[in-house]
């Protein structure tokens, strides 16, 4: 592979030469080119074949004259594309072949094709290779509604609407190209479009408007700024309700300024429909603000703001705790959840790579979280992920724990004061027991906040025994491994309850206990479960398919070998949940083996229903953190004897 790319690098850097004179000699093309000229001559043999392949002219040669290219201006921009694609792949491919062909597919015109001859003879792989690479690319491409079709004349097409076509390329630019060459891809990719241009746009309203971004926000912003300016003739589309809650949010006004900016600096027309979608994408993407007040919340938030009350009620009827005076909570719910909503209807997925440290330390509280996923499609009629779960559990968590343990911080600063700011604000979002933090540097130590912090926080080791370094802590992994060690300096011993009281009885029976079950697969467990829900009269048709449709897009495994499975609550009757354990763990998705599934089947409708369901969430919240009582579940094999210690 890497050979091929430096036979295609040879052959594109030959073209530019002639593209860029009348005529050359094969030594004056060797010498500015630092080869030979028997490497010449012979990559000169590879590129006459791909002129001839493509229809793009042929070369001339004459003694004593040189070589020249020998094309209308048609070919000429053809070949001149090549060339720029060519030096674009040459940073993002190594020996990713996936990655090389997706961006070929994205550079495609709407009317051009990519020839299958053409791949096989770059990439050097067989027909059977390149039909598998290609199925590979078209399930990477399905969640952003975009299809790979193989036209027998035209080859191969990429079919889209625009709105997915730009969210697809921007993602692949972000997470499949190497930082370290992203600007390069970008340039060739946006050839034309001044790139340094836009950034320094971006940058001085960013300064005038006190924002900061963190840097994959930025790089977003800007490749989406150049879609909206290289493809005017291919307008996004927003849907009016999209449109008419846009228009109230900051980040609008925003995105108008910049557009505004770029028109007059730029002399391009953007469209109205260009700045709601990038207004949509930086909530999607989370708007980065710095300090002062929190923004408002505004009447247009109304349906959010009744989520949020209702969700804060419930989790804290569950979870046992007041959060109803906790301001800073209902807060960032808010403005995290806004975001979220976009995110989901809008098919933009985002990774949690905190979710399985949540699982596992803090597994009461996303145990007590499945009450909100019905809630949140109750309210906007989306399955919430849990990935976006995590967060909210997250945000959950810090107001849980904000008042036990609470540390003074200092952050010892070898960077700008704005990116402290930004650094600060992840922590305070994201680390709750950090009740303030100061951004001293290391001469600072006489400084009163030095002597008094609890904390000295630093991206190199300090000579201090409070300190605790952390290289990055704009990353996920770098606010992880500050939680595990804070959290090292605060753990508490809890000793957890097993017991269910009488309220929660009516919710169990024990022919709704199926012990020591064995069974191939979790979809058959659910269909046995829905059936004998059904049978009883308790659910309607519609409960197994809403129940498999959630496992599709999230996984309901807890942590602990426990998975807690449920349905629409629109298909339940009445309440109920059945008990299931496995003789042997099942594989319950990617990652987690299960062996005690509780199906929730609950009906939200009614409020004595609605109290009973947060009832049990509250009960069984200590239940899964006791390992005795848990093991009594799973060795049991009297579901009467299991029912009556249940419930004493």
């Amino acid at each position: 592979m890497q050979m091929q790319q430096a036979k295609r690098k040879a052959g594109s850097e030959i073209l530019a030469k002639l593209l860029a004179h009348d005529a050359m000699t094969v030594s004056q093309i060797a010498h500015d080119l630092h080869r030979t000229e028997k490497q010449v001559r012979s990559r000169l043999e590879q590129v006459e074949e791909l002129l001839r392949e493509n229809d793009w002219g042929t070369i001339q040669k004459k003694p004593r004259v040189g070589i020249w290219l020998e094309a209308d201006e048609a070919q000429k921009a053809q070949i001149a594309a090549y060339v720029h694609a060519t030096e674009a792949a040459g940073a993002i491919l190594i020996d990713d072949r996936e990655s090389y062909v997706l961006y070929r597919l994205f550079s495609l015109g709407r009317k051009e094709g990519l020839q299958a001859r053409t791949l096989l003879d770059r990439l050097y792989i067989s027909g059977p290779t390149l039909n598998k690479l290609i199925r590979s690319i078209q399930r990477d491409l399905e969640p952003w509604n975009i299809s790979v079709l193989n036209d027998r004349r035209s080859g191969y097409l990429l079919q889209y609407e625009e709105n997915d076509f730009r969210g697809a390329l921007a993602t692949f630019l972000l997470e499949q190209v190497d930082d370290a060459h992203r600007d390069h891809v970008l340039n060739e990719y946006f050839y034309g479009v001044d790139l340094t241009g836009l950034k320094h746009i971006i940058v001085r309203l960013e300064h005038e408007w006190h924002l900061h971004f963190s840097n994959q926000v930025f790089t977003k912003m800007l490749i989406f700024l150049a879609l909206a300016i290289s493809r005017q003739d291919t307008p996004v589309h927003l849907r009016q309700e999209d449109v008419r809650l846009l228009e109230h949010y900051n980040e609008y006004l925003f995105a108008k300024a910049i557009c505004t900016e770029i028109e007059r600096i730029e002399n391009v027309t953007l469209s109205e429909d260009d700045e709601f979608y990038l207004t949509m994408q930086m909530i999607c993407a989370g708007f980065a603000r710095s300090g002062g007040e929190s923004e408002p919340i505004h009447s247009y938030d109304e349906h959010l703001i009744q989520f949020v009350d209702e969700v804060i009620h419930s989790m804290g009827t569950i979870l046992n705790h007041d959060f109803s005076t906790d301001c800073q909570l209902r807060q960032s719910l808010i403005l995290h959840l806004r975001s979220t909503v976009f995110r989901l209807r809008h098919g933009q997925s985002r990774t949690n790579e905190l979710l399985g440290y949540i699982k596992k330390e803090f597994s009461q509280v996303y145990a007590a979280s499945w009450m909100i996923s019905m809630l949140f499609e109750k309210y906007f009629d989306l399955m919430i992920t849990d990935d976006e779960l995590g967060y909210i559990v997250l945000l959950i968590q810090t107001a849980l724990e904000r008042k036990d343990v609470e540390y003074m911080v200092v952050l010892i600063a070898d960077f700008s004061r704005s990116y402290g700011e930004l650094i600060s604000q992840r922590l305070m979002s994201y680390v709750p027991e950090i009740r303030e933090i100061h951004i001293l540097s290391r001469f600072e130590k006489d400084n009163p906040h030095y002597r008094q912090a609890d904390v000295v926080l630093s991206r190199t080791a300090v000579d201090d025994p409070r300190n605790i370094v952390v290289e990055n802590l704009l990353t996920e992994e770098g606010i992880l491994k500050l939680r595990q060690k804070i959290q090292k300096m605060s753990k508490k011993d809890r000793k957890p309850a097993w017991l269910f009281s009488i309220d929660c009885a009516s919710l169990f029976s024990p022919e709704l206990m199926l012990l020591q079950a064995d069974y191939p697969n979790k979809e058959a467990l659910i269909a046995n479960v829905v059936d004998l829900l059904q049978k009883k009269g308790f659910c309607a048709n519609g409960l197994y398919s809403s129940a498999i449709e959630r496992e599709r897009k999230m996984s309901t495994s807890i942590g602990s070998g426990i998975a807690f499975p449920h349905g629409d609550p629109e298909y339940v009757h009445e309440s109920r949940v059945v008990l299931v354990t496995l003789k042997r763990p099942m594989l319950w998705d990617e990652q987690e083996k299960v062996d005690l599934i509780f199906f929730a089947a609950f009906n939200m409708n009614v409020e004595d229903e609605r109290r009973r369901v947060e009832t049990f969430y509250r009960e069984l919240i200590p239940c899964l953190s006791n390992p005795g009582g848990l093991q009594s579940l799973r060795s049991a094999r009297d579901s009467v004897r299991l029912y009556q210690e249940m419930f004493p």
